[in-house]
């Protein structure tokens, strides 16, 4: 017992700093565990004494790794993503595992081990990939989402594949039928938990939740996770498998999220434990030996990897540079590869050179992955500049040569969809640039002037008539092309007017420095909004909202460019501009003064604000006499000082004055 205290302490010694020095240099977590684990493990440090005990903490985190992602997993999400995953993912998946199996069986491997490998080979990490992304706010954009479709689909993939892999240890004898008729019999067990534990897992959660105490709700998740796992186990599938099933059973009751945020920070601590085993199951004695056979076999499944991915999203009609980046992003080998293979190793199906072998291959693929990852949009565009590469074609001719003086919108997402809106209703001249099919088809279906191809190619800027164009306004979630595309459209035209939106204030210096005029960052603009929202609520006459508003963009964009502000004359612009206020009230049905005369107002001329105007039907009535009556759509100007003014709105609506 004191071994494995003494173990514990120092894995989560090791663990602690590799998190923090990796989320300071934006890397994911999981490269540092295997790397910590290669370093303390049996074949280097030793400092971990009871390897066997750290395996079975890591079979654990196997556990409530899998309880997790079942969490998260959605039967309904993955119906509606299901043209997405079946897609790209499908295909990536299918071709990488055909051409590893005939590669092996060229090679004269077994038959079983080359099935062992196709199911290995085509998974990706998720853990990498997806923080990456994440990190580089590249989750809504078109290279973004596939990646991440592709991923979720393997994670699927994953279940049926533990599933089989028991089965292959017994293909020898087993004939097809009867492998067949196991997997049956494997996939009839699951669905039987699954609906079995649906009867009886949501009804006791209910009684659990509703006697009030969060601990007895975490200690019945636990126990179901050990319950569906144990008969799991006892029905001949996985430990891990039944873990699946509990939290997808659990993902659809509203106590979910709660379940999260319990279970989350220990699974957590036991998933470095397994990356962190995992590292210290290498043997570098094999690797010293052949290390470089295996940096070559490594950089042999990155590139067959990388050409596979390109393949499958290019098919999908995704464009070069979108499919280059999609390829590089999932080149390496994931570490569900890496639990597959465990769970291989248990049922005799790896020798154990083998099994070092792919480890070491696997770690060295993960390890480069991020690179690959940091380079692939500049390699990308670079790539496709050199090739001379020529956009897509457009779905639908546009006129082109007509336009003059109009506005490029790069991007039909929200931001250019309601842009696109306004341009036309004001019939200013546009044309939206757009990669993704189904954005096209919408705008198209709207009338809207469209070309398919992407704002970082010269051939695509010069076709939308940037020459001629008096704005192009980014509106894409791809930080790094909108950056592209910003220095191409100021190289062909000088003159342009570019505004560019971006997600973090932090990129808005950058984009400025690669010719932007204007730089729009989302979270300051959020933060603007609710601060003005927050003050209407209060009743903060607008003129003062608007006031801080600009005030808040002079300081805060003059900030992010590099510029001081005199703090003292913005204080005295603040107090210029609060001297003498304007307010509107619109009469409502409900609102007091409706059908009331000025004069039934009873105006303090001394204290109250002056009414100056009346707006009734579009017409303006300027200072009206006292027997003029507010009318239901009436909208009263008001001047004065702060306090006035919130009197008079008060009477206006209520027949009462501020206190």
């Amino acid at each position: 017992m004191g071994h494995l205290l003494q173990d514990l302490a120092i894995l989560l010694l090791v663990s602690l700093p590799i998190n923090i020095l990796f989320h300071k240099i934006k890397l994911p977590s999981v490269m540092g565990f295997l790397i910590a684990g290669v370093i303390i493990g049996p074949n280097a440090l030793q400092l971990i004494g009871d390897l066997e005990s750290v395996k079975h903490l890591a079979e654990i985190g196997v556990i409530l790794l899998l309880f997790v992602i079942g969490l998260e997993f959605s039967l309904k999400q993955l119906l509606k993503d299901l043209k997405v995953l079946l897609g790209v993912g499908s295909l990536q998946l299918g071709l990488t595992g055909a051409a590893t199996y005939f590669i092996l069986q060229a090679s004269g491997v077994s038959t079983h081990q080359a099935i062992l490998f196709a199911l290995l080979v085509p998974l990706s990490s998720t853990a990498i990939v997806l923080k990456m992304i994440t990190d580089r706010a590249e989750i809504d954009t078109r290279h973004g989402r596939i990646c991440i479709g592709t991923l979720l689909f393997q994670d699927i993939c994953v279940v049926p594949m533990m599933l089989i892999i028991p089965l292959l240890s017994h293909t020898d004898t087993l004939s097809s039928v009867d492998f067949g008729l196991a997997l049956l019999k494997s996939i009839a067990a699951v669905l039987a938990i699954f609906f079995l534990s649906r009867l009886i897992v949501p009804r006791s959660l209910g009684l659990i939740a509703r006697l009030g105490n969060k601990e007895h709700l975490t200690l019945f998740v636990i126990l179901i996770i050990l319950g569906t796992g144990w008969v799991s186990e006892s029905m001949g599938l996985t430990l891990a498998m039944g873990a699946f099933i509990a939290g997808m059973i659990i993902s659809d009751s509203e106590y979910s999220h709660q379940i999260i945020l319990d279970i989350l920070p220990l699974k957590d601590y036991f998933g470095s434990i397994f990356f962190i085993s995992v590292g210290m199951l290498l043997d570098l004695q094999i690797f010293y030996d052949s290390g470089l056979l295996f940096l070559g076999l490594a950089v042999g499944v990155i590139a067959a990897k990388a050409v596979l991915a390109f393949l499958a999203s290019l098919a999908l009609k995704n464009s070069f540079r979108i499919s280059f980046i999609v390829g590089l992003r999932l080149a390496q080998v994931g570490e569900f590869s890496l639990l597959l293979a465990n769970l291989a190793l248990e049922n005799e199906l790896f020798e154990s050179q083998q099994y070092q072998s792919f480890l070491i291959v696997s770690i060295f693929s993960m390890l480069i992955a991020p690179l690959l990852i940091q380079l692939s949009g500049t390699l990308s565009i670079k790539l496709d500049s050199l090739m001379g590469a020529k956009t897509d074609e457009e779905l639908e001719p546009v006129e082109k040569e007509k336009l003059s003086g109009h506005v490029i919108i790069a991007g039909y997402g929200m931001v250019g969809r309601n842009l696109s809106r306004v341009l036309k209703e004001t019939n200013t001249p546009f044309i939206i640039l757009e990669m993704d099919g189904e954005r096209i088809r919408q705008a198209l279906s709207q009338n809207m002037n469209t070309l398919y191809g992407d704002s970082t190619h010269r051939d695509t800027l010069i076709r939308a008539g940037i020459k001629r164009a008096r704005m192009m306004v980014f509106a894409i979630p791809d930080h790094f092309a909108a950056e592209q595309g910003v220095r191409l459209a100021r190289q062909l035209n000088p003159d342009v007017y570019i505004l560019v939106r971006v997600r973090y204030a932090a990129q808005v210096e950058e984009l400025t420095a690669a010719g932007a005029n204007q730089v729009i960052p989302e979270e300051f603009e959020t933060s603007i909004e609710i601060f003005s929202r927050v003050l209407r609520e209060f009743h903060i006459p607008n003129n003062i909202i608007e006031q801080q508003v600009e005030l808040a963009r002079l300081e805060g964009y003059s900030m992010f460019r590099g510029m001081s502000l005199n703090v003292e004359s913005l204080q005295k612009f603040s107090t210029y501009l609060a001297a003498t206020l304007t307010e509107s009230f619109h009469v409502l049905e409900d609102s007091w003064c409706k059908d009331k005369s000025i004069g039934d107002l009873e105006w303090n001329p001394d204290s109250d604000a002056k009414l100056i105007a009346v707006v009734r039907d579009n017409d303006l009535q300027a200072n009206p006499g006292s027997t003029f009556r507010f009318r239901q759509g009436d909208i009263i100007l008001l001047f004065g000082r702060h306090a006035n003014l919130d009197r008079a709105i008060k009477r206006l609506q209520s027949g009462t004055t501020a206190q």
